[in-house]
Order: C-alpha cells, then structure tokens, then sequence
C-alpha cells in the first residue's frame, strides 16, 4: 500500500513539474540522499541536551 501510494506522489510531482526531466533527477538525489543518511547512522541518543559547539571564544562571554 505505501509503495502504491508514494509512487503516485512521486509520478504526480514530476508528471506536473514545468520540468520533469529535471524533477525525476531530483527526487533520485532526494532518494540516494536519504539512503546514504539512513548508512551513516543516527548520532547516540542521550538522556540530556549538551551543546554541540563549545562556548569558550564565543564575543560577549
């Protein structure tokens, strides 16, 4: 059934795109994309939020 169902949003973005050729090329990278992030792996989960950049040299501290 999802197949069914993304396959006709799929068909509808490009068949009524003003540039379907150029549609279809971006739903494949949108595609290949998304593969690629599923590969890499989500980061760790953790019980609390913590900065990803550190706050030494921030102007202003």
């Amino acid at each position: 059934m999802e197949l069914g169902v993304d396959g006709v949003l799929m068909n509808t973005a490009i068949a009524q795109a003003k540039d379907p050729v150029k549609m279809a090329v971006a739903m494949k990278h949108a595609v290949i994309a998304g593969r690629l992030a599923y590969l890499a792996g989500r980061i760790p989960k953790k019980m609390y939020a913590s900065a990803s950049s550190p706050i030494e040299g921030v102007i202003g501290r």
